[in-house]
């Protein structure tokens, strides 16, 4: 018994969650999940790279050992639902560690929410429609709880994770029942409300402090080059580069703090302009970003490419809207579209009906092709 609970506390505690049987346990989803992910691990054999495995799974046909694994992921899935009707999510990250803080939760996340979905495929194909509905569900709200932990890579994979299982949703849903509809309808309103990409770019590039904190005990050059090969993980140790970035800041300590403000300010611009449409948003940032990276090596080296981020944030929207419209057509019909419009352009979405379902397309593009969402197959 001591062991078992040893392993199934392991990653709580290696994220620096706190146990508490009477408190944490019972009301925060992230434990639920991180337990269910221990527990699928003792229920089968999974290779180093489950989390990525069992999402191209997500995408090819069921095979014989994936329907073991799911057999055998009957408590893991009992703990993922018991975190999907959690409100509470906390992973109480632990952010002085700065870019080096440990992320061990995303790939439990990506693993728990994968073998949902290849529940979710089993058992509508066995007929199973509803447990399959509730499957999903509770897919996408662990998700949407992983874009929480304040940081923009989680927000890109509860984003991606959510899009894989509402396709699985998608080529189905008219097999649902008006009731069943209903409730569907429902569980999507009920969702835990995501992170959207202007709080975490906030939390992370703001709040945070990464390069302030790596060099804040640093007062020559040689100490911030050491510091930021040792600190930075992109930079891979590599010390030649963090001499060209500490010099590109002028060499100095209060050079390279000058960098880091100018970039603190252009990320509080990036998060005020994060409202307008992804076209006009990409202007106003390409055109500060250009003029200060001419000058500032940290925000040519350091920046993400916000403009790809924003038209990110625009897709997510556009997709969910898209899944709600969806869902509204199955119940009343192509009508209804009018009261579910797409939030790119404020228009309808295209409706092509085929000979088993159809298809809602939106202006907006993920690289050179128009979001679609085709339901039935």
């Amino acid at each position: 018994m001591y062991r078992l609970a040893t392993i199934f506390l392991a990653p709580v505690l290696a994220l620096g969650l706190a146990y508490n049987s009477t408190e944490t346990s019972s009301g925060n989803a992230a434990v639920k999940y991180l337990r269910a992910d221990a527990a699928l691990r003792q229920s089968y054999p999974f290779s180093p790279n489950a989390a990525g495995d069992l999402e191209k799974a997500l995408e090819a046909p069921l095979t014989a050992d994936e329907e073991k694994m799911v057999a055998a992921a009957e408590e893991a899935m009992v703990e993922l639902h018991h975190g999907a009707e959690t409100k509470h999510c906390d992973w109480m990250m632990s952010h002085e560690d700065g870019p080096l803080t440990n992320t061990s939760h995303r790939g439990a996340i990506r693993e728990i929410v994968a073998v949902a979905g290849l529940r979710a495929r089993i058992r509508f194909r066995d007929g199973d429609v509803g447990g399959a509905m509730t499957d999903v569900v509770a897919a996408i709200a662990a998700a949407r709880h992983l874009t929480l932990d304040g940081s923009i890579t989680s927000v890109l994979l509860g984003n991606k994770l959510e899009r894989e299982v509402s396709v699985i949703l998608a080529e189905h849903l008219q097999r649902l029942s008006p009731p069943q509809l209903n409730q569907l309808s429902k569980g999507i309103d009920e969702l835990p409300k995501a992170s959207d990409m202007a709080t975490a770019i906030a939390d992370e590039k703001i709040a945070r402090k990464d390069l302030s904190n790596i060099a804040q005990s640093s007062q020559t050059r040689a100490e911030l080059v050491e510091a930021l090969a040792k600190g930075i993980p992109t930079l891979r140790g590599d010390r030649k580069e963090a001499a060209e970035i500490v010099d590109g800041c002028g060499g100095t300590a209060d050079g390279f703090q000058k960098c880091i403000s100018q970039q603190d300010d252009l990320f509080a611009l990036v998060v005020s302009k994060f409202n307008l449409k992804p076209e006009e948003f990409e202007k106003v940032y390409s055109a500060r970003l250009a003029e200060l990276s001419v000058t500032n090596t940290v925000v040519k080296r350091f920046t993400p490419m916000m403009s790809r981020l924003r038209w990110a944030e625009a897709q997510t929207q556009t997709r969910r809207a898209m899944l709600r419209a969806a869902i509204a057509v199955c119940q009343d019909g192509s009508k209804t579209l009018s009261q579910h419009l797409d939030p790119y352009e404020n228009l309808t979405f295209s409706y092509i009906p085929a000979s088993r379902g159809f298809t809602l397309t939106s202006q907006l593009r993920d690289d050179s092709n128009q979001i679609a969402l085709m339901i039935g197959n």
